[in-house]
């Protein structure tokens, strides 16, 4: 078996981020300006003569030719520049975390959806407990277990969770929701 020493100055990977969240609404509005782009070609085309069809712009711009500045087209403009203001912003803000930090020297990382699996994991092996399911975040895990009437292994439950995740350089809070299920209590193993 090889054995490989890290030098003293090995430096830890970068916290691994994905871009920002794109809302509905940002995909709307592409999809609209992808619209208005094709609006446009066409009517550079029609223009030129290489396609046959009535211009588009033309008419709606000269239907706008009457409006003159009042507080509704002032208010159009402010809403309409404060919108494209904080698209620039979303875009250029912080990025989303998407990895927990793992105590080691090597900058070793696992996924949010890591964390949950291996909650889950712990939480199913807990005497008493059906089936388990859990959600994460970067602060917190929720353990959702499954038991019959008249079992109590929250305790349990979170502190099987707390050291599976005890690794992690920032702890996360652990929360425990108990689903009861009518049935038979089953003998040997206490499941």
């Amino acid at each position: 078996m090889t054995h490989v020493d890290t030098s003293p100055g090995f430096a830890p990977a970068a916290a691994a981020t994905r871009a920002g969240r794109v809302a509905w609404w940002s995909i709307a509005i592409a999809v609209l300006l992808v619209a208005l782009g094709v609006v446009v070609v066409r009517e550079a085309l029609v223009v030129a003569g290489r396609v046959e069809g009535d211009p588009w712009i033309a008419p709606v711009v000269d239907s706008l030719d009457g409006v003159v500045p009042s507080v509704a087209v002032a208010a159009a403009g402010v809403v309409v520049a404060l919108l494209g203001l904080w698209l620039v912003v979303v875009a250029l803000g912080r990025r989303v975390r998407t990895r927990l930090a793992v105590t080691s020297s090597t900058g070793t990382t696992i996924g949010i959806g890591d964390a949950a699996r291996l909650a889950a994991s712990a939480a199913d092996e807990v005497d008493r407990v059906l089936s388990a399911r859990a959600t994460a975040t970067r602060r917190s895990v929720t353990v959702t277990v499954t038991t019959l009437e008249g079992d109590d292994v929250t305790e349990a439950v979170r502190a099987a969770v707390t050291e599976r995740l005890a690794p992690l350089v920032q702890p996360l809070s652990v929360t425990v929701v108990g689903r009861v299920t009518s049935g038979l209590h089953a003998g040997g193993d206490g499941r």
